[in-house]
This record gives structure tokens, sequence and C-alpha cells, in this order.
């Protein structure tokens, strides 16, 4: 379902941002066990490594949609979750605040939501796979700031 909306509605999104340049705000979370860290391939778009996240909600606080988005997306609830910064990213035509955190989990496990994730996997903190989506670097960049 959610394959179909990106392949039919998503251009008509894209146009709308293009034409209007919505503000808006997303979420990105590092999630790290030992020395290594999760990465997902959405089962949309380009195919890129990327890290939990995704749109904050009206209303919504950032902390929260970081939390959220993760349950979604791996099946991880993350409680002690730090915040790392913020990057601007005008990538799909949008004004967007992308507001980024870490959390530490105690285990490996993680539960992926077939409709938007195709595959997750744990990365060697000095060995993040390819292709990345651009904002891995920026996430990476406040990470290792911090």
């Amino acid at each position: 379902m959610i394959r179909i909306f990106y392949k039919f509605i998503n251009p008509i999104r894209k146009l709308y941002w293009f034409l209007f340049r919505p503000k808006t705000r997303g979420v990105k979370c590092l999630i790290r066990y030992q020395a290594e860290i999760l990465m997902i391939r959405n089962s949309y778009g380009k195919m890129y490594w990327t890290f939990p996240g995704g749109g904050v909600n009206r209303g919504e606080h950032n902390e929260d949609a970081a939390k959220r988005e993760v349950f979604e997306e791996v099946g991880i609830k993350v409680t002690n979750i730090n915040f790392l910064g913020e990057y601007q990213s005008t990538r799909q035509y949008k004004r967007d605040t992308v507001y980024c955190y870490s959390a530490e989990v105690l285990s490996l496990d993680y539960k992926i939501d077939p409709g938007e994730v195709l595959e997750v996997k744990w990365f060697p903190v000095n060995s993040l796979p390819q292709p990345q989506s651009p904002a891995v670097q920026q996430v990476m960049s406040l990470y290792n700031n911090r």
C-alpha cells in the first residue's frame, strides 16, 4: 500500500512542495548497540541506507516523534534518547528542519514494519554501508561532534 502511495501520490506531493516550499519538521534517530549502529532501507524511494525517522506531526514534540518513528519502523522502544542537534534540508523542495537524536539499546532485537521498511541491519560504526542517504552524513557529523 505504501509503495503504491509513493509511486502515484508522491509526484503530486513533490510538485506541491516545489511550488509552495512549505516549512516542515522531521526527525532522525541513530540507534546504537555497543559499537554498532542500526540502519534501514525504506521500501520506497531510492533504497538508500539511512537511520529511522520521519515527519513530526502537528502538536507533537520532536523527541516524541523520534521515539514514535523508531517504534513504527523497527519496533524498538527507546527511552533514553539524546538530542544531537538539527540541520536544514531543502532536498525535497521543502524547508525542512531535521532534529537528530541518538539512543543506546540493550539488545540487537528489532521488528520491521514491512510496509515501510525493506531491510534493517546493524553495522560497525566505522563501516556504514553504501549507498547512503545524504541525511546519514548530516547525522553522523552531529553525532561525532557531540
